[in-house]
């Protein structure tokens, strides 16, 4: 009877923290609003410089390239780092320069570092502009407007001086488990990073779809502290930079830019392996808080099992069922606004599936030492 009392006062406290976790925190990207977006005809629209990394990524550029080359706005460049290419990155890359005369290139040959930092270094040093936005060559913006939504959250807003801007990096849709399990990680990770940034605790962002002035480069000393690392100058920039008061959102449809999902479990496995070894480099009470939120999740569902093995069905249920609606409710006007509600019909299993991910693969992954140390 004690083990019985003790097992479900576990499952409780393990349900007390997620729901703390969904009703305190993630509820606020639920309940989000844009501020007024500025006037199309606003002369004060900053000048942009639009950063992107590519080694062999030919087919990528032809692809992927003009649309980023043919958005709707005023004045902007787009750099492109040719990071050692092998295929014909290069001429494609020459062919559209004579189309898009504010496209620049820059090669870099032999490569120099793991990782793309030296090849996004030398784009930063090369860029024109104070702001500057960042996407992937296997990326495409979702609209002609990417470019203006993503500076609307540039300006000053009541308290806020935006230095960092974080937008929203969708994988495509398509079929299989693979894909929905992808999608639903890639929405999950959304979730916490725009409801901490909204709860005044950015960070990190993608680098699919990332802006930040330059002197936050300059005043985190650039790379310098996870050279080290194949991945990171994405989240490890914002997580050394960010604060309440000088991070926007920019999760509108229009500012979009989609990646392909991966194509087996094992390419999927690998850049988690990448991703999961920067986090254990992020602050400690970012790494506190993440970690408590990934362990009751984990918990939760571990207890419920126990729970049910000793045959409290009613109690498990409760705790369950008081958790997916509460987290449902948060979860159904997010995924709606990111354009992932197909995955909602099947969210308990999804969510299930978060926990196997945190409670096995993570620790296995880190257990396996050093991720791949090459992005391309």
């Amino acid at each position: 009877m004690q083990a019985e009392l003790i097992l479900e006062t576990l499952l409780l406290s393990a349900t007390a923290v997620q729901l703390g976790f969904w009703c305190g925190i993630y509820a606020r990207l639920a309940h989000y609003r844009a501020p007024a977006t500025v006037s199309v005809a606003n002369p004060n629209l900053p000048s942009l410089s639009v950063l992107i990394c590519a080694r062999n990524e030919a087919h990528h550029l032809m692809h992927n390239l003009p649309p980023v080359l043919e958005q709707n706005y005023p004045h902007f460049e787009v750099i492109v780092a040719d990071d050692d290419s092998s295929d014909a990155t290069a001429k494609v890359l020459r062919d559209l320069q004579a189309q898009y005369p504010h496209l620049r290139i820059v090669h870099l040959s032999p490569k120099i570092s793991p990782g793309k930092k030296a090849a996004l270094s030398a784009a930063i040093a090369a860029a024109k502009h104070e702001w500057l936005v960042f996407t992937d060559a296997d990326c495409r913006p979702a609209s002609p407007l990417w470019l203006r939504c993503m500076a609307q959250r540039m300006h000053p807003v009541g308290g806020l001086l935006p230095e960092i801007v974080l937008g929203y990096g969708p994988l495509t849709s398509g079929i299989g488990l693979l894909n929905r399990c992808a999608r639903f990680e890639t929405l999950y990770t959304a979730l916490q990073y725009g409801s901490f940034a909204l709860a005044g605790m950015p960070y990190m962002g993608v680098g699919r779809n990332l802006a930040w002035r330059r002197q936050i480069f300059e005043q985190v000393g650039g790379y310098s502290a996870h050279i080290d690392l194949a991945s990171g100058d994405d989240d490890l920039l914002v997580n050394a930079a960010a604060t309440s008061q000088n991070t926007a959102l920019c999760f509108e449809p229009e500012a979009f830019a989609y990646s392909p999902p991966p194509s087996t479990w094992a390419a999927w496995m690998r850049q988690k392996r990448r991703h999961l070894s920067t986090g254990i480099r992020y602050r400690f009470q970012h790494r506190v808080l993440l970690t408590a939120a990934a362990a009751s999740h984990v918990l939760h569902y571990a207890l419920l099992g126990a729970v049910l093995l000793q045959g409290s069905l009613g109690f498990a249920l409760a705790c369950w069922g008081l958790r997916v609606a509460l987290a449902a409710r948060v979860l159904i006007p997010v995924a709606k606004r990111l354009k992932e509600g197909d995955l909602l019909p099947i969210f308990p299993l999804l969510d299930v599936g978060m926990a196997l991910y945190w409670g096995l693969f993570t620790p296995l992954a880190l257990s396996l030492g050093k991720p791949p140390k090459q992005w391309r």
